[in-house]
């Protein structure tokens, strides 16, 4: 019986691949999934990926409280007449948004306790999406490349070994020094 439940208990380590952008780096011996984890995956995908996730995110949001404002009947006054899902879908988005044209409101008091709760969301949604953002423009890149050749001459008696290397950005580096060293 203990056998089993230790057996339950431990986890088999996996390897996690998380791509930044072209360049790939795998964990090894880690879970295969944890929570902290969803920040870097989000910084790994490329412009296209990432601004699918973020619209499906938004419409998925809008369907969501769009069927929490139908469960209660008349909870949004101001109808237009038109289909009724289509109504909540088109006043979710407004209050996710936090626009709020006027013309829509909620009437029950359950549909104050939605609207405030999605209002909520719509407000931790933009700062979430704005620091995502920022952060994927605002990261480092090192765009430094060497030269495919060492060059060893001798220089005041000792045989130095140099090589070249040089900025791929536009910018343009005062000074730069790279210590290194080479060891038999």
């Amino acid at each position: 019986m203990s056998g089993k439940r230790t057996k339950k208990l431990q986890r088999k380590p996996s390897h996690v691949s998380i791509r930044t952008g072209l360049i790939e780096f795998v964990k090894v011996g880690t879970d295969a999934w944890r929570w902290r984890d969803v920040y870097r995956w989000l910084l790994g995908l490329r412009w296209p990926q990432f601004a699918v996730f973020v619209a499906s995110l938004y419409v998925g949001l809008n369907v969501l409280f769009a069927a929490l404002y139908s469960l209660q009947q008349n909870s949004i006054a101001g109808s237009t007449g038109g289909h009724w899902f289509f109504d909540y879908f088109f006043f979710s988005v407004q209050t996710l948004a936090t626009v709020g044209y006027g013309h829509m409101y909620p009437q029950t008091l359950y549909g104050h306790v939605i609207s405030t709760i999605e209002i909520m969301t719509g407000i931790f949604l933009l700062a979430a999406m704005t620091g995502l953002i920022f952060v994927r423009f605002s990261r480092p890149l090192a765009r430094v490349v060497f030269s495919n050749s060492l060059v060893v001459a001798p220089l005041n008696g000792n045989p130095p070994a140099s090589f070249s290397c040089a900025f791929r950005a536009r910018s343009r580096a005062l000074y730069s020094v790279i210590p290194w060293s080479l060891r038999r």
